[in-house]
C-alpha cells in the first residue's frame, strides 16, 4: 500500500516542477499523459486512483506556447499513414560489394510490377526490405557471409507530414514512446525529409497501425 495523500494535486505539481524532464515534454505536449500517470504512481508509491493523477497532470499549468511554435500533435494530426506487409528484410554488411549490388535497385525488383525496395544505410550496414515474394531470390544474389541477419516476416508502417514538421521538436520522441508504452519494437526506422517508415514484426503491425493512428486522430 503506497502512502495516503490528501492533496493529489498539489503533490503531483510538486513533481512535475521538480522534474525538468517531465516539465518539458509537458510543456511540449510530448508525453501520454496516462503512461506519465502511472510512473507517477508507482515510482513516488502514492495511493491514488490512475484517473485522479491523470486528472491532477491535465489542470496542471504548463508554459505558454510560443507564437507560431506547433506541438508534436499538432503535426501529427496533419500526418498521413499508410502500411505494408507481406514484406522480409536483410541485414547486412556494408562492404563495396554490397553497395556496388544496392547500386541499382531496379536490378533488384521489378519496379513496373509494384515491387517494393527499401535500402535503411548505417556506418556498419545497410537493411534491406523488400517483398516476400522476392527474398529469396534476393537473398541469392549475396555471399552468406555478408548476410548478418534475416527476418522474412516484417511490415512497414509509413508516415507522411505536413512541412512544419521540420520545425518542431519531439514528433518522432512521441512515436517511439508510444510504441514502447505498448511493448512494440521498432526493427528499423527511415527518415527522409517529411517521411518516416518505421519496420516492425509483421505480428505488431496491426497494433503499431492503431496506436499512430489514434494518434494522428486525437
Amino acid at each position: 500500500m503506497g502512502q495516503k495523500i490528501g492533496n493529489i494535486r498539489a503533490l503531483v505539481w510538486k513533481i512535475i516542477e521538480t522534474d525538468n524532464a517531465i516539465r518539458k515534454c509537458l510543456d511540449r505536449d510530448l508525453m501520454n499523459v496516462r503512461s506519465l500517470a502511472a510512473y507517477i504512481i508507482k515510482t513516488h508509491n502514492i495511493d491514488a486512483s490512475l484517473d485522479s493523477v491523470i486528472s491532477a497532470i491535465r489542470r496542471y499549468e504548463r508554459s505558454p506556447q510560443k507564437k507560431g511554435e506547433s506541438s508534436a500533435y499538432d503535426v501529427l494530426k496533419q500526418a498521413k499513414i499508410s502500411t505494408r506487409t507481406g514484406m522480409s528484410s536483410l541485414l547486412l554488411k556494408r562492404t563495396d560489394f554490397i553497395k556496388s549490388k544496392l547500386g541499382r535497385p531496379d536490378r533488384l525488383v521489378d519496379f513496373q510490377g509494384h515491387d517494393t525496395v527499401r535500402i535503411f544505410e548505417g556506418a556498419n550496414a545497410l537493411t534491406l526490405i523488400i517483398d516476400r515474394k522476392n527474398f529469396e531470390k534476393i537473398r541469392g544474389l549475396f555471399p552468406r557471409d555478408l548476410i548478418l541477419e534475416e527476418n522474412k516476416e516484417v511490415g512497414m508502417v509509413e508516415i507522411t507530414y505536413p512541412r512544419i514538421l521540420k520545425k518542431t521538436p519531439g514528433v518522432f520522441l512521441v512515436i517511439a514512446n508510444e510504441l514502447a508504452d505498448n511493448d512494440i519494437s521498432i526493427i528499423d526506422a527511415l527518415i527522409s525529409s517529411n517521411e518516416h517508415v518505421l519496420v516492425v514484426a509483421e505480428e505488431k503491425i496491426v497494433p503499431t497501425f492503431q496506436l499512430l493512428y489514434g494518434l494522428c486522430r486525437a
